[in-house]
């Protein structure tokens, strides 16, 4: 019967009932109702157990709860308002709520002795008292209307009936009674053996309970909470089974609905994440396409900007060169062509060489020549190969410095580029009748020095992007460019003074305001270095320095061997030059051993690394051991390396100036050493 009770409140089940009744928790410590018959019967503020013949026994009796569907019973002897003689009662036990959480309650009833009572198996006590308990509990149960509860017999066949299970599932007693209980559930549970399953599982452990669905008289389903209840007589035969059904589907919708607004809040939430992370790609997506839009941009313009600077010297070389080939020119004309010409050539060269330099900063190739130098005497020479520029523009070009010497740790030649490169920009973009001007000064612990300009200044808009790589002045596309260049020099200017330990900065009041670049160094004092001397005596400066050599020149382009020969012999040495390495090794056979070797790398059939590889495996008698120098066009530091460790002495890039070339082949074979 706990089935049936526990959904009643307390009180109100016992006031229906006429014998003594009370509801205890399980370890019989609290007594949470009781009904008027049992508060006229007992004293019930002391506690039942004082009032019990046998305390201890009726204490134990309490602590050991019923089990579901069989009611413990034991006779006690008990004290009552009426007479301290004690009674007989028999006390029952049902277990009225079994809930592990939160404790289970125990219905105690107390009936006359002698009388026996099963509320489990729901029929009348032979006594009358029983008998008026059992009809007014049943009256409860049919007058329960949001319960069904029935009864089954044995084999589940309706045998009971109450008005909440015609409200629920829509049978009258009449139409229901004696019918298989599986007609309330789906055809496929019947099919499945649901019921069966669900009467042996109540049946073995006293109680079965399921939530799922169920079908109404007219075929419609709803969701309902099953709790099945085997009921035994006292002597544990299988009498029957008490039925609770509670119609869920109001609970069930609602969960469902909770449910389906819950994902349609996720999904929601997940869709305006994706929305937000679509829209994020986009952005990302379009902020990488303009990045490559602005690559091929930048990449075109300096494609274009490269052509223009190659082709501008170019045009002066081939220019003057036709005219002295095919046109007569007086002497003075003459001259001015051979000037233009060797000046072009020279900026062409200088292009390159930029070009290389970005390359090795790139790559993080680019390496120093450390040295003591004097920075005073390297700052002058710069001056002095702009000056002739500056002159020719028009613009006053003036060294400010104490003519003391400045000494420090560096490399000359890249310091020597750093201040040509500042110097030459300031000529470039100072009007006529401007001025340049550079200016030293040192401190304890640096060098600074400033290059200042009255020229056409730096817009603060393109100030903090002076010294990238490619950076033009903006406000004019390719064609309408005021000045030539590829952006290139301040980059190699800033580079080159970090590998230094230096900063190189620009300040400018605005275009037309002119511009101050800025270069420190750490050093500076005398104690630090000593300024670098020349290997090369004053007397290799003569007119036939390799008088006596016997040279062998291997190259395959045919202008550049003519010259290269023509270079050599004109320094007083005896050349041979051939175009192939097959035909070094025949001129090594035949005109025998050399002093020297001066070779191209890139070469059709078999190039300068085989050449040299082929030479350095012979023995010394066969030439294994003479030296020799690459003269190439391939002008990367890799390209050097690569020279040098396959057997080369020297590895010198092209263009090279003819002076330069004489001094490195007197060095190579010993004249200046």
């Amino acid at each position: 019967m706990d089935e049936l009770l526990s959904p009643f409140p307390g009180s109100g089940f016992l006031s229906l009932l006429s014998e003594p009744a009370v509801i205890l928790t399980a370890d019989g410590s609290r007594m949470p109702a009781t009904n008027d018959a049992a508060s006229a019967t007992f004293d019930c503020a002391v506690g039942l157990a004082s009032l019990a013949s046998e305390p201890d026994a009726f204490e134990a009796f309490l602590r050991q709860p019923p089990t579901p569907g069989a009611p413990r019973r034991r006779t006690f002897w008990m004290r009552t308002r009426h007479s301290d003689r004690p009674h007989p009662f028999q006390c029952e036990a049902s277990l009225l709520h079994s809930n592990p959480g939160d404790g289970s309650l125990i219905l105690l009833r107390f009936l006359a002795s002698g009388v026996t009572t099963s509320t489990e198996r729901l029929t009348p006590s032979s006594e009358e008292g029983g008998g008026v308990s059992e009809d007014r509990f049943r009256l409860l149960v049919d007058s329960v209307r949001d319960y069904a509860i029935f009864m089954l017999d044995a084999s589940g066949h309706v045998s009971t009936w109450n008005r909440g299970a015609q409200r629920i599932k829509g049978y009258a007693a009449e139409e229901i009674i004696g019918q298989h209980f599986s007609r309330f559930y789906p055809a496929a549970d019947v099919a499945s053996g649901k019921c069966e399953r669900e009467l042996a599982e109540a049946s073995a452990t006293g109680r079965f309970e399921d939530e799922g669905f169920r079908v109404r008289k007219d075929g419609s389903r709803f969701y309902a909470n099953v709790v099945i209840t085997a009921l035994r007589d006292p002597d544990g035969n299988l009498v029957g089974f008490a039925k609770v059904t509670r119609d869920l589907t109001e609970r069930k919708k609602q969960e469902q609905d909770r449910i389906a607004r819950e994902r349609a809040e996720e999904a929601r939430r997940v869709a305006e994440e994706s929305e937000l992370r679509l829209k994020a790609l986009a952005a990302e997506l379009a902020r990488e396409r303009d990045r490559a839009e602005s690559v091929v941009r930048v990449k075109d313009e300096f494609l274009a900007t490269l052509s223009h600077e190659l082709r501008t010297p170019l045009n002066a070389i081939v220019g003057w060169g036709t005219m002295l080939q095919n046109t007569p020119l007086d002497e003075a004309t003459q001259k001015k062509a051979v000037d233009t010409i060797v000046r072009n050539a020279f900026a062409q060269n200088r292009l390159i060489d930029d070009l290389l330099d970005v390359s090795r900063i790139i790559t993080g190739k680019l390496r120093l020549d450390i040295a003591g130098v004097d920075l005073g005497q390297i700052v002058a020479a710069a001056v002095d190969v702009v000056r002739p520029a500056a002159d020719a523009k028009g613009v006053r070009l003036e060294l400010l410095n104490d003519s003391k010497a400045i000494l420090l740790k560096g490399d000359a030649t890249r310091l020597q580029q750093v201040f040509w490169n500042l110097l030459a920009n300031a000529v470039k973009f100072t009007p006529k009748d401007g001025w340049v001007r550079v200016a030293l000064r040192r401190s304890e612990s640096d060098v600074e020095i400033r290059v200042s300009d009255s020229g056409i200044g730096v817009s603060p808009e393109f100030l903090p992007h002076v010294f990238d790589r490619f950076a033009q002045q903006p406000g004019a596309g390719v064609t309408m460019r005021r000045t030539g260049g590829l952006g290139l020099g301040l980059a190699i200017v800033k580079h080159i003074t970090e590998l230094h330990g230096g900063t190189a900065a620009a300040a400018s009041d605005g275009d037309g305001k002119g511009a101050t670049f800025t270069v420190k160094l750490p050093g500076g004092r005398a104690k630090e270095a000593t300024p670098a001397t020349s290997a090369v005596p004053s007397s290799a400066v003569s007119a036939r320095p390799l008088h006596g050599l016997h040279l062998l020149v291997i190259e395959d382009e045919p202008d550049s061997r003519e010259l290269t020969d023509m270079i050599l012999t004109k320094a007083g040495a005896s050349v041979v030059a051939v175009a192939s390495v097959r035909e070094a090794f025949e001129s090594l056979a035949y005109d025998g051993l050399p002093d020297a070797i001066v070779s191209d790398i890139g070469m059709p059939d078999e190039d300068g690394y085989s050449f040299i590889r082929r030479l350095r495996a012979r023995p010394s008698e066969q030439g294994g051991r003479i030296p020799a120098l690459a003269l190439t066009a391939f002008a990367r530091s890799s390209d050097r390396t690569e020279t040098l460790r396959t057997g080369f002495q020297n590895h010198v890039a092209k263009p090279i100036e003819p002076k330069e070339l004489v001094l490195l082949v007197a060095n190579l074979t010993g004249r200046f050493s």
